[in-house]
């Protein structure tokens, strides 16, 4: 039996041998360029191969997860077992490795120069970046930690960075995500808020510095048509920080009251797996529209306090016969309070109650993994225990 291909040889051949002329052949398209279609993941057409490019910037807990999961996605809407992304690369300072991830130094500028305009999307997990209190401002550049870096750095060191411009080198069209805080929220005394309700950040805390950043990529999606996703997330935790992982090394937060009465302080909360998978969810999504920006939640079902989840916690160790050998209870005397941590500082003002219902929607489910802090801590502690038994 002669193959297809071969027939239409053999066919064609004839044909000229006859005087008939040249033949058409059915050919398939072999590629589209993902800047140029409505969206690189909606296409329906089997034929189609598309070319997209995931680059991580910063492999941490969450860049790590999501950039690994990357690798093996699939489309949803293909009868054949076609991989989502041709390639995936991740920005790391350290040692780090992902399997299948094609890791890259922060500060190799002329690879990521390169890389960048073939890239369909672009996850930033890197938190925007505070001046130094020494800087001045009336300088175009200045030092810092022996490289130089401009004051308009000082923000999100991705969007700003001083070497290269991706207001430059990324194209229309290209799926941006960049993962905030919910701490723009600041205080709303414990009631619940959403993606529309209003910031109310403290001046020079973290959660301006996040604002700020947001606004960036908001301008700079508007102006260069880029699809931008800000995930705006709670209190992280997963297999390598958590609760547990608290108490295992022997410090307890006392920075809050312990007087008060239970759900006066609530905090919102995720986990590093809800979030991959959130994020995953957006990329396969056919939202928003280029030049546009849709804003995310990300945090579980239940809202506790911290010392809830700490008692929780101690419990699942204790019964594991995992506790350490001492807890130190950190004491607070009212000078002590000066050096507290900004962290530490939110944890006692800003109470506030985050609502997930638009990124559960997202979800392929509709369900989160681990809906709250109780089957999210027993994950972790599954996870370590074997390690956390030998030591």
């Amino acid at each position: 039996m002669v193959a297809q291909g071969g027939q239409y040889i053999i066919i064609h051949a004839l044909l000229l041998i006859c005087g008939v002329g040249s033949l058409t052949f059915p050919y398939k398209r072999s590629r589209i360029s993902a800047h140029e279609s409505k969206y690189v993941g909606d296409s329906d057409d089997n034929d189609v191969a598309i070319h997209n490019r995931l680059m991580v910037f910063g492999l941490g807990n969450v860049g790590s997860l999501v950039a690994q999961r990357s690798t093996s996605l699939k489309f949803a809407n293909r009868s054949e077992n076609v991989t989502f992304f041709n390639d995936v690369w991740g920005t790391t300072r350290s040692a780090k490795r992902v399997p299948g991830v094609k890791a890259i130094s922060f500060d190799a500028c002329r690879e990521l120069k390169e890389i960048l305009p073939s890239c369909t999307h672009i996850l930033v997990t890197i938190p925007p970046v505070d001046a130094p209190t020494d800087l001045d401002r009336n300088i175009n550049a200045t030092h810092v930690g022996g490289r130089p870096r401009r004051w308009k750095y000082f923000c999100d060191p991705v969007l700003d960075h001083p070497i290269f411009c991706l207001r430059d080198l990324v194209p229309v069209n290209t799926w941006i995500g960049f993962i905030s805080s919910t701490s723009v929220y600041g205080n709303h005394d414990g009631e619940w808020v959403n993606e529309d309700s209003e910031v109310k950040f403290e001046p020079g805390t973290k959660g301006e510095m996040y604002f700020r950043a947001e606004e960036e990529w908001r301008s700079a999606a508007n102006k260069c048509g880029w699809r931008l996703h800000v995930f705006r997330a709670s209190g992280l935790y997963g297999n390598t920080r958590s609760a547990l992982h608290t108490i295992r090394i022997g410090k307890l937060d006392a920075s809050a009251p312990n007087d008060k009465p239970r759900g006066t302080f609530p905090t919102s909360r995720i986990h590093e797996e809800d979030v991959s998978r959130a994020i995953i969810s957006a990329v396969m999504c056919n939202e928003p529209a280029t030049g546009a920006a849709c804003l995310w939640n990300l945090a579980d079902d239940d809202p506790a306090d911290r010392e809830e989840v700490m008692l929780f916690g101690k419990t699942l160790l204790k019964e594991e016969n995992l506790l350490p050998r001492r807890t130190l209870e950190k004491s607070r005397s009212p000078s002590a309070n000066l050096h507290q941590t900004e962290r530490e500082r939110r944890r006692s003002t800003d109470r506030k109650r985050v609502q997930n219902q638009r990124i559960k929607g997202l979800l392929p489910d509709g369900k989160l993994i681990y809906p709250t802090y109780r089957e999210g801590l027993l994950s972790v502690l599954d996870s370590n225990r074997e390690e956390w038994s030998s030591e």
